[in-house]
């Protein structure tokens, strides 16, 4: 009897002692895939983040960076493998309201362009820019009526 308690206390212990070393190789294998998951993600960030940093660097060669009613975004687009810049400066001078927004690539290539300014006495809704033409992905270049067409038109872009 006393021989069966002992093997018991034995087979007990033992029995722990794998369960304690299953969990301490479990604890190490679970921190080994969460780092190799951080580093994932820290990959697919980076470019996203060298994008945002290179439409900042755009924003400020142009001038734009003091300027109040200037504003900038990047996207970094994965389906295009490319960076996209998207800059955007709204004036007023003499009365005229202006806004500009042009699109560029990581390599500074114009892929959009959009241009309007106000008109006396005009809704802005009822006032045609004086510039609006999209490159699209397939190459295909073609020119567009409205801010609203613009923005549809590039966010195949930035979305």
């Amino acid at each position: 009897m006393i021989g069966r308690i002992i093997a018991l206390l034995v087979l007990t212990a033992m029995a722990g002692l794998v369960y304690w070393q299953f969990r301490a190789q479990y604890a190490v294998l679970e921190e080994h895939d969460q780092r190799q998951r951080d580093a994932a993600a820290a990959r697919a960030a980076q470019p996203q983040l060298d994008c945002a940093q290179a439409a900042a660097a755009r924003f400020r060669k142009l001038g734009l960076a003091t300027h109040a009613g200037a504003s900038h975004r990047a996207r970094f687009n994965a389906a295009l493998n490319q960076c996209y810049q998207w800059i955007e400066d709204r004036r007023t001078a003499m009365g005229t309201e202006w806004r500009n927004i042009t699109l560029y690539d990581g390599r500074g290539r114009v892929f959009a362009s959009f241009g309007w300014h106000s008109v006396d006495g005009r809704p802005r809704e009822n006032t045609s820019p004086y510039s609006c033409n999209v490159t699209l992905p397939s190459g295909e270049h073609r020119d567009c009526g409205s801010e609203a067409e613009f923005k549809q038109l590039t966010a195949v872009y930035m979305h």
